[in-house]
């Protein structure tokens, strides 16, 4: 598909993206998630990578007080999306959203006039967005295309997901194991608020919170931006 940006000031380019992928609303409670947990539960998580990024990388940076550029990468839909983004932002993150649709048909995914003034609110906070140029004609694959967008551009991922299968294509099981695959640190929330720093959607996991500081410490030495130590 092609991508069409939006007129907003371009990223810097010494920075670390945490993507996201994970259900709208009605799956995340239908999953069992408590939102409210869910939230500590994120904030928790993108407080240690912050924490980690600017231990392993504010010797080498002139930019952003010291500290490397940190974004979140998420296409803003009800549910994970939206949590990962609020609470990134609260965090002094940046944002960046690709969209599956053209902005005006994207809003029709969401249904009251609140969730569509989220969005907006939202998109008005981003500091790039993009718009892929997915139709409706073939949601599925708009959909896949934009999981797949934020996996490409980004160094960790955040999984907000049910632990099953995508139940259709382009679904966060899908997203998750193309995740793991391609070698992305992937942080899987789980409904039971445990977290897990994934190897396979098996899950075979190990905890992030003894290994995340190393993974994240490999990812800021490969874009220049720590020593090996």
């Amino acid at each position: 598909m092609a991508l069409r940006a939006q007129d907003h000031p371009t990223a810097k380019p010494l920075a670390i993206r945490v993507g996201v992928t994970g259900h709208r609303t009605k799956g995340l409670t239908e999953a069992g998630y408590d939102l409210e947990t869910l939230r500590r539960s994120v904030r928790q998580v993108l407080r240690q990578i912050q924490e980690v990024a600017h231990q392993r990388g504010q010797r080498k940076l002139g930019v952003n007080d010291g500290e490397p550029l940190l974004l979140v990468v998420s296409p803003l839909a009800e549910g994970a999306d939206r949590i990962v983004a609020e609470e990134a932002l609260q965090l002094g993150y940046a944002l960046e959203s690709p969209l599956p649709f053209p902005c005006e048909e994207y809003e029709k995914d969401f249904p009251t006039p609140e969730s569509k003034a989220a969005f907006r609110h939202l998109l008005e906070l981003a500091a790039e967005i993009h718009e892929l140029n997915g139709s409706r004609e073939h949601a599925n694959q708009a959909y896949e295309a934009v999981g797949r967008w934020v996996l490409l551009h980004s160094e960790i991922v955040i999984a907000l997901w049910n632990g099953k299968p995508a139940a259709g294509q382009g679904g966060t099981g899908q997203i998750v194991g193309e995740s793991i695959a391609r070698g992305i640190p992937t942080i899987w929330i789980q409904p039971q608020n445990q977290i897990r720093l994934l190897r396979s959607t098996d899950p075979v996991s190990f905890d992030p919170m003894k290994r995340l500081s190393e993974r994240i410490g490999r990812v800021l030495h490969f874009r220049g931006l720590a020593d090996r130590s």
